[in-house]
């Protein structure tokens, strides 16, 4: 995964998801977490790959934890 930027908040997890236009709408219902563990900061519109079919999003979330 990735590790904390300076300065970040903790708890704030940012994510890349990479793939066909269809399957990361689907990715993207990251809300299907209860409502208390989890909220989507921002989500970026869909840029195309450089160099792979399908399209990239950045999706910023705030994670509390919980019993893993």
């Amino acid at each position: 995964m990735a590790a904390g930027q300076a300065g970040q908040a903790p708890g704030v997890v940012k994510v890349r998801l990479s793939g066909e236009p269809g399957d990361i709408e689907v990715m993207t219902e990251i809300r299907r977490l209860p409502r208390g563990r989890r909220r989507v900061i921002e989500t970026s519109a869909p840029y195309p790959n450089r160099r792979d079919p399908g399209v990239r999003v950045y999706v910023t979330l705030l994670v509390n934890g919980g019993q893993r």
